[in-house]
Protein backbone atom coordinates (compact mmCIF):
# COMPACT_ATOMS: atom_id res chain seq x y z
CA UNK A 1 0.00 0.00 0.00
CA UNK A 2 1.21 3.06 -1.19
CA UNK A 3 2.44 6.17 1.77
CA UNK A 4 -0.88 8.22 0.57
CA UNK A 5 -3.15 5.59 0.84
CA UNK A 6 -2.05 4.94 4.47
CA UNK A 7 -2.52 8.06 5.08
CA UNK A 8 -5.64 8.66 3.60
CA UNK A 9 -7.17 5.30 5.75
CA UNK A 10 -5.57 6.71 8.87
CA UNK A 11 -6.87 10.05 8.10
CA UNK A 12 -10.77 8.01 7.85
CA UNK A 13 -9.99 6.70 10.86
CA UNK A 14 -9.28 9.68 12.83
CA UNK A 15 -12.03 11.33 10.73
CA UNK A 16 -14.43 8.24 12.03
CA UNK A 17 -13.33 8.81 15.76
CA UNK A 18 -15.00 12.43 15.72
CA UNK A 19 -18.38 10.62 14.99
CA UNK A 20 -17.97 8.00 17.57
CA UNK A 21 -16.89 10.86 20.00
CA UNK A 22 -20.23 13.26 19.25
CA UNK A 23 -22.20 9.96 20.04
CA UNK A 24 -20.35 8.77 23.08
CA UNK A 25 -20.32 12.27 24.84
CA UNK A 26 -24.47 12.44 24.14
CA UNK A 27 -25.10 9.23 25.26
CA UNK A 28 -22.35 9.50 28.75
CA UNK A 29 -23.66 13.47 28.77
CA UNK A 30 -20.09 14.43 28.84
CA UNK A 31 -20.00 17.71 27.94
CA UNK A 32 -15.99 17.81 28.18
CA UNK A 33 -15.77 14.87 25.38
CA UNK A 34 -17.87 16.60 23.47
CA UNK A 35 -15.79 19.78 23.32
CA UNK A 36 -12.57 18.03 22.42
CA UNK A 37 -13.92 17.31 18.74
CA UNK A 38 -14.63 21.15 17.51
CA UNK A 39 -12.44 23.45 16.88
CA UNK A 40 -11.59 27.03 18.41
CA UNK A 41 -13.85 29.19 15.30
CA UNK A 42 -16.27 26.49 14.66
CA UNK A 43 -19.86 26.88 14.27
CA UNK A 44 -22.71 25.28 14.78
CA UNK A 45 -26.07 25.53 12.97
CA UNK A 46 -28.90 23.80 15.03
CA UNK A 47 -32.14 25.17 13.10
CA UNK A 48 -33.45 28.59 11.75
CA UNK A 49 -31.87 31.72 13.23
CA UNK A 50 -29.77 29.08 15.89
CA UNK A 51 -25.90 29.48 15.52
CA UNK A 52 -23.52 28.82 17.77
CA UNK A 53 -19.82 30.32 17.05
CA UNK A 54 -17.12 29.79 18.79
CA UNK A 55 -16.40 27.11 21.32
CA UNK A 56 -17.83 28.77 24.80
CA UNK A 57 -21.21 29.23 22.87
CA UNK A 58 -21.16 25.67 21.59
CA UNK A 59 -20.54 24.07 25.09
CA UNK A 60 -23.88 26.42 26.11
CA UNK A 61 -25.77 25.02 23.14
CA UNK A 62 -25.26 21.72 24.18
CA UNK A 63 -25.68 21.92 27.78
CA UNK A 64 -29.52 23.58 26.93
CA UNK A 65 -30.22 20.43 24.38
CA UNK A 66 -32.41 17.93 25.61
CA UNK A 67 -29.73 15.67 25.26
CA UNK A 68 -27.82 16.69 28.18
CA UNK A 69 -30.56 17.32 30.46
CA UNK A 70 -30.52 14.95 33.83
CA UNK A 71 -33.56 13.53 33.47
CA UNK A 72 -32.97 12.29 29.33
CA UNK A 73 -31.61 8.69 29.92
CA UNK A 74 -31.25 8.45 26.24
CA UNK A 75 -28.63 6.50 24.12
CA UNK A 76 -27.35 7.79 21.02
CA UNK A 77 -26.20 5.87 17.83
CA UNK A 78 -25.46 5.99 14.32
CA UNK A 79 -26.49 2.66 11.98
CA UNK A 80 -23.31 2.31 10.47
CA UNK A 81 -24.70 2.61 6.62
CA UNK A 82 -25.80 6.33 7.52
CA UNK A 83 -22.76 7.32 8.05
CA UNK A 84 -20.62 9.21 5.31
CA UNK A 85 -17.46 10.47 5.40
CA UNK A 86 -14.60 12.27 3.04
CA UNK A 87 -11.03 13.57 3.02
CA UNK A 88 -9.38 15.96 0.93
CA UNK A 89 -6.04 16.62 2.36
CA UNK A 90 -6.05 18.53 5.77
CA UNK A 91 -10.30 19.06 5.03
CA UNK A 92 -13.13 16.58 5.32
CA UNK A 93 -16.57 16.15 5.72
CA UNK A 94 -18.84 13.89 8.02
CA UNK A 95 -22.76 12.97 7.65
CA UNK A 96 -24.44 10.78 9.78
CA UNK A 97 -28.28 10.40 11.13
CA UNK A 98 -28.44 10.20 15.15
CA UNK A 99 -31.26 7.85 16.18
CA UNK A 100 -31.49 8.37 20.07
CA UNK A 101 -33.06 5.33 22.08
CA UNK A 102 -34.53 5.77 25.52
CA UNK A 103 -32.97 3.56 28.03
CA UNK A 104 -36.18 2.49 30.13
CA UNK A 105 -38.22 2.07 26.80
CA UNK A 106 -35.66 0.93 24.66
CA UNK A 107 -37.67 2.89 21.74
CA UNK A 108 -36.13 5.12 19.36
CA UNK A 109 -37.52 8.33 20.49
CA UNK A 110 -35.56 10.86 18.36
CA UNK A 111 -33.82 10.83 14.93
CA UNK A 112 -31.86 13.49 13.68
CA UNK A 113 -29.02 14.61 10.90
CA UNK A 114 -25.60 15.61 10.80
CA UNK A 115 -23.26 17.48 8.15
CA UNK A 116 -19.97 18.56 9.81
CA UNK A 117 -16.96 20.25 7.80
CA UNK A 118 -13.80 19.03 9.52
CA UNK A 119 -10.14 20.24 9.46
CA UNK A 120 -6.51 18.74 10.42
CA UNK A 121 -5.37 21.66 12.77
CA UNK A 122 -2.69 21.03 14.78
CA UNK A 123 -2.27 17.40 13.71
CA UNK A 124 -5.70 16.87 15.33
CA UNK A 125 -9.19 16.18 13.14
CA UNK A 126 -11.60 19.14 14.50
CA UNK A 127 -15.23 20.07 13.74
CA UNK A 128 -15.15 23.42 11.50
CA UNK A 129 -18.92 23.51 10.91
CA UNK A 130 -22.13 21.40 11.48
CA UNK A 131 -25.30 21.96 10.47
CA UNK A 132 -27.91 19.89 12.38
CA UNK A 133 -31.38 19.05 11.67
CA UNK A 134 -34.24 16.65 11.86
CA UNK A 135 -34.61 13.36 10.11
CA UNK A 136 -37.40 10.77 9.61
CA UNK A 137 -37.04 6.94 10.68
CA UNK A 138 -37.97 4.85 7.85
CA UNK A 139 -38.16 1.08 7.40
Amino acid sequence: MSDRLLLEKADRWEINGIEKDFHESLSRKDIDMMMRIWAPNATLTGGPGVTAVGKKEIRKFWLKSVAFKPETRWVSDTPAYKLRLTVNGDRGTVSFDCHFVDVNSENVVVTTAADMEVARIDDRWLVTSMLAGSSTLSP
